[in-house]
C-alpha cells in the first residue's frame, strides 16, 4: 500500500526561512516534472514527562503544531500555483525519520539548511545530514541565503569519479538540464599520484590520457539520450570539492554522488557532504549502488 504517490517530491516543512527556500525549490520542481508535492512536518514525540502527565494532550499540541507549519506551508504554494496537486504528512516522528519513511517512494527528498560552514553537525543540520546520509533517492539541500539571484540562468554542474558508479548523478543531472534547457558541467576530478615529479612526460601524458578515456565512457550514450543539453567536460588536476565550490558560484545545480552507507549511525560521503556545506547554490546528492573501484583510486 503506498503511503504517497510514487515519484512525488517530499519537502521537508518547519517555518524556517530555510525551509521555505527549499519549499519554494520543490515547487519549482514539482511544476516542472507535474509530480504531486508532499509536505512533511514531522511533529516529534511528546517528551517522558509530557506523557506522564497527559499523553494524549501533549501527542495532540504537537500535531497541531505540525499542522499549523504544513497549512502555513502550504499558503506559500498556493501563492505560487493553486493547481499543484498537494498533500500534508505531520507523524508523530523525529523529522528526519519522518522524510526517510516517504524516501523509497519519493523521487526527490527536499530539505533546508542553515548556511555553509567547516561543521556538518552544526551547518548542515541534523535533519539535513541524517537525510541525505540514508535516503535512497536523491536529496535535494537547499540554503536560504542570496549569493546569487536564484532567477539568473545558470549551468547545471556533475562532479562524477568516471566509475559504474557515476550513473545515477548523471541520469539526475542530464534530466533536469534538459528540463530547464541549462548547459551541464560535467567535471572528473583527479589528483596525480604521490611522486608525481619524478614521472616523465610520457607517463603523465598517459595518465591524464587514462582518465580523459574513463571521462569519455561514463558519458557514453548520453549526449544522444539527451541532444538538446550543451555538454562541458572538466578535468581538473585538483580537489573536487575545491572545483565544485567555484562552479557552484555561477551555477543554478550541483549534483553529486554518494557512496551507499547502511544503518541508522550512517554518513554522507566526505565529498558530497563538503560540497553540501560549501557550495553557493543547491546541491543534490544521489545515492549509488556498490560496484567498481572508480579509475582515480585504482
Amino acid at each position: 500500500m503506498h503511503t504517497i504517490t510514487p515519484g512525488s517530491v517530499v519537502v521537508g516543512v518547519d517555518g524556517s526561512a530555510a525551509s521555505d527556500a527549499a519549499l519554494e525549490w520543490a515547487v519549482d520542481l514539482a511544476q516542472t516534472r507535474h509530480r504531486p508535492l508532499v509536505l512533511v512536518c514531522g511533529a516529534g514525540e511528546p517528551t517522558a514527562t509530557a506523557r506522564l502527565r497527559d499523553g494524549r494532550a501533549a501527542r495532540q499540541a504537537l500535531r497541531m503544531e505540525a499542522r499549523r507549519l504544513t497549512d502555513r506551508a502550504l499558503g506559500r504554494v498556493r501563492k505560487i500555483d493553486r493547481d499543484l496537486e498537494v498533500t500534508a504528512r505531520t507523524p508523530l516522528r523525529d523529522p528526519a525519520d519522518a522524510l526517510l519513511d516517504l524516501a523509497d517512494e519519493a523521487s526527490v527528498v527536499v530539505v533546508g539548511t542553515r548556511g555553509r560552514g567547516r561543521v556538518s553537525s552544526v551547518v548542515l543540520g541534523s535533519v539535513s545530514a541524517a537525510v541525505c546520509a540514508r535516503a535512497g533517492c536523491p536529496v535535494a539541500v537547499v540554503r536560504p541565503e542570496a549569493d546569487r539571484d536564484p532567477d539568473a540562468p545558470g549551468p547545471v554542474v556533475v562532479g562524477i569519479d568516471a566509475s559504474d558508479q557515476s550513473a545515477p548523478a548523471l541520469d539526475f543531472a542530464f534530466e533536469i538540464a534538459s528540463e530547464r534547457g541549462a548547459a551541464l558541467h560535467v567535471v572528473h576530478n583527479w589528483q596525480p599520484p604521490h611522486g608525481w615529479g619524478q614521472h616523465g612526460a610520457e607517463q603523465q601524458f598517459t595518465k591524464a590520457e587514462a582518465h580523459q578515456r574513463a571521462l569519455e565512457i561514463a558519458l557514453a550514450g548520453y549526449e544522444e539520450t539527451y541532444p538538446d543539453v550543451e555538454v562541458h567536460r572538466h578535468l581538473p588536476r585538483s580537489s573536487p570539492v575545491d572545483t565544485l565550490r567555484v562552479l557552484s558560484e555561477t551555477a543554478s545545480l550541483v549534483v553529486v554522488g554518494a557512496r551507499p552507507h547502511a544503518g541508522p549511525t550512517a554518513v554522507v560521503g566526505s565529498v558530497s557532504r563538503a560540497v553540501v556545506e560549501h557550495a553557493h547554490c543547491p546541491v543534490v546528492v544521489v545515492r549509488s549502488a556498490p560496484a567498481t573501484t572508480p579509475l582515480a583510486h585504482r
